[in-house]
């Protein structure tokens, strides 16, 4: 037996048995012996993924697909492959390239098709993801992950009666407790005594906390459907409670950040415009709260003809993060904002565009709606001197309460006790104050309240101040073309009305240490 032979013979007995870093080792030894081993590459970047290091992963499936005969399946598999540690490195653009050359090797596996679905998925693109994953349900209809895959992204796509079929076929297929499955299905509409699944998910075993965590919340959703305020209340603390515990947040840290951010950006940087031309297309930031309204205002400006959506980019977080080049450091650190003040602004355009040219259908506009860049608003301002910059508001309790009753998986560890969840509201006020402050006219403010009040003139002054002419279309943001993957998926495909206004008095009661902290503050009256 060669040392390629048992290298790979010993890699692949360690992926059996769950021994990634053994795994590795050998896979290297492979890949030395013989560099053009598909099958050696793709150990190394399995084993490398099961110890969550996407760099070598994906530099592995390359070289893999790279070994593999120009073409053929086997590198489409490899490609497919690459996905999610692309994704996971924020390089969307790549990924969405590396899964279009999987597609035209004509894949037919069901693993590589679910594969590209989630690439898809994630880059915004719904429609390919759907072309890559219905096919799996019809090559393997008793196939659970693509029929969930293809749920999503029917959800996705508004087209809420199939993502309900397709998550129930998930459920029913599925070999272990189909606990993500339940959880979306959960949101698609209002659950009522006569159909839920309640029974079903209080006898659910769950084995992982993430499992436990999905219940609870789901439970919360179907229990205050049912208008069980004090199951759902129960239901939801023990939810909030687990996630707190996966999703860890410091005041602290956020006050350090908002003072880096004005120690490092002075009002005297904004006074005067950079003239240097920029390519694509015209941005409009849509920044604020989750929960907050932001994708009610995404889809009025995304009906407008001249006006594209190309979702939550976490885009611009990245660019600054990867030029800023601070090593170690993941969150947004008073180092690393200090490093991007240093950054000419120019290159984090330039890169930006880059990586999100692949969404851009040729609109004038685009709409990059993430939350989260309220944190960057001054520093989008230096890369997009014309970008619009529109912040939204929402009554504090209905935006606060809606973070709180939403797992975001992955996000916003704030969102999980009512303490920082008012700790948190009084840095981002602090911070949306001082952007507003250094760029006065040039943060386009919108009321959620007003807007839900007063449809067609809050929408007319909205279009005015995006330079935009008024279109009948933007009145009927339910009918807007376009794919939203975000927890609004559902709402926003109802026309404009007032049922989310005070919904936080549901739970008035419950929600009094929130209230009672945000009076402190000033922020209720």
């Amino acid at each position: 037996m060669t040392a390629f032979t048992e290298a790979v013979k010993i890699a692949h007995a360690a992926i059996r048995q769950g021994q990634p870093a053994q795994a590795l080792e050998a896979a290297r030894m492979a890949a030395a012996a013989n560099p053009k081993s598909s099958e050696a590459w793709w150990l190394l970047g399995t084993a490398a993924m099961g110890l969550d290091d996407m760099p070598t992963a994906e530099s592995a499936f390359a070289r893999a697909a790279e070994a593999a005969p120009p073409g053929s399946k086997l590198s489409g598999q490899m490609l497919a492959l690459r996905g999610k540690p692309l994704i996971s490195d924020g390089r969307m653009a790549d990924a969405v390239e590396s899964a279009r050359q999987a597609v035209a090797t004509g894949l037919s596996d069901v693993p590589s098709l679910v594969k590209l679905s989630y690439t898809f998925t994630h880059a915004g693109l719904p429609e390919e993801a759907l072309s890559c994953i219905r096919p799996a349900t019809e090559l393997a209809p008793d196939h659970a992950e693509a029929w969930y895959s293809l749920g999503s992204v029917y959800r996705t796509l508004g087209q809420i009666d199939d993502s309900e079929a397709a998550f129930k076929r998930a459920i029913e297929l599925s070999p272990t407790p189909p606990v993500a499955a339940y959880f979306n299905l959960a949101y698609l509409r209002r659950w009522t005594e006569a159909g839920n699944h309640i029974s079903l998910l209080e006898s659910l075993s769950c084995r992982t906390s993430l499992e436990a965590c999905r219940v609870a919340y789901t439970l919360f959703k179907e229990y205050d459907d049912l208008r069980q305020p004090e199951k759902a209340w129960d239901c939801l603390q023990v939810g909030a409670g687990l996630a707190g515990k996966i999703e860890p947040w410091s005041s602290t840290e956020e006050a350090e950040t908002i003072a880096a951010w004005k120690a490092h950006f002075p009002p005297e940087r904004f006074q005067t415009k950079d003239a240097r031309p920029r390519s694509g297309p015209k941005r409009i930031f849509i920044v604020g709260l989750p929960r907050s309204g932001t994708t009610l205002i995404e889809r009025v400006l995304a009906a407008h003809s001249q006006v594209q959506a190309i979702g939550e980019l976490k885009t611009f977080g990245i660019a600054t993060h990867k030029l800023a080049d601070i090593e170690n450091v993941r969150r947004l650190a008073p180092e690393v904002i200090a490093a991007a003040a240093r950054l000419d602004p120019l290159d984090i355009a330039d890169y930006y565009t880059r990586e999100s040219a692949f969404l851009n259908d040729g609109s004038a506009y685009v709409i990059d709606k993430l939350p989260a860049n309220h944190d960057y608003v001054g520093l989008i301002r230096l890369a997009f001197p014309d970008a619009i910059i529109i912040a939204l508001d929402r009554n504090p309790m209905d935006a606060l309460f809606g973070c709180y009753k939403v797992l975001f998986t992955g996000a916003y560890g704030w969102s999980y006790s009512q303490d920082d969840l008012a700790d948190h509201y009084a840095h981002f006020s602090d911070l949306m104050s001082y952007w507003k402050q250094v760029l006065g006219d040039g943060l386009i403010e919108v009321s959620l309240e007003a807007v839900i009040r007063n449809p067609e003139p809050e929408i007319r002054r909205l279009l005015d101040a995006c330079g935009l002419p008024f279109e009948e279309g933007c009145l009927k943001p339910h009918e807007a073309k376009g794919g939203v993957s975000t927890a609004s998926a559902v709402q926003v495909r109802s026309p404009i009305n007032s049922k989310g206004i005070d919904a936080w008095k549901r739970y008035e009661t419950q929600l009094a240490p929130l209230y009672n902290r945000l009076r402190q503050f000033g922020y209720v009256d």
